[in-house]
């Protein structure tokens, strides 16, 4: 008898566990990163967008504790140019060899190892970041919101381009662009995720 009820004890412990920490999916579709690129000494700017391919969250009691997303870097866009030529020139830059080279390396990744959680819904989080098949370790600032009944994630993340090897060579026109550039994660879960 005693046995019994040990075992159906550890069978509630093990559900309970199971329901408080949660895997949510990423709604791909809500959800985005902006990407801007800086001239030297920031005396100007180009920005767009490139879309999520998957994302997986985990959630524990309401709480962010570990995750991962991929990104789709080949369908990197350029929103600032009105120029339709210019845009165009841009994007194929942006997609060619000597920057992201999305024919060799289509996506990108974040995956979070470390999260430290913060007031005001804030987490500091240590993650790892492949681009162009690099991996660098990264830390960066999520702020846990909700809108539409889904909860919602954004946050800032400084790149630097040289260590990742998304560059011009070593050329002049490489020395003319800031070493990093910017990507803004708004990251929403699946409807019922919390």
């Amino acid at each position: 008898m005693k046995i019994t009820r040990v075992l159906g004890l550890v069978v509630v412990v093990v559900a309970l566990a199971t329901l408080s920490s949660k895997a949510q999916n990423v709604d791909i579709s809500a959800s985005n990163v902006k990407w801007t690129g800086y001239h030297l000494a920031k005396s100007y700017e180009h920005y767009g967008y490139v879309k999520l391919k998957s994302g997986e969250l985990t959630i524990n009691d309401g709480k962010l504790s570990g995750g991962s997303i991929v990104i789709n870097m080949a369908s990197i866009s350029n929103t600032d140019l009105t120029d339709e030529k210019k845009n165009k020139d841009l994007v194929k830059d942006l997609k060619s060899a000597r920057f992201f080279n999305t024919s060799e390396f289509p996506e990108a990744s974040i995956s979070i190892t470390k999260v430290t959680a913060r007031p005001n819904n804030e987490y500091a989080l240590t993650a790892e970041i492949e681009i162009r098949g690099i991996k660098q370790n990264i830390e960066f600032v999520l702020t846990q919101s909700t809108a539409n009944g889904k909860v919602v994630f954004d946050g800032k993340l400084e790149i630097d381009r040289i260590a990742h090897e998304v560059m011009y060579g070593w050329s002049i026109e490489n020395a003319m662009l800031s070493n990093n550039f910017d990507l803004d994660v708004h990251i929403v879960l699946e409807q019922g995720s919390r």
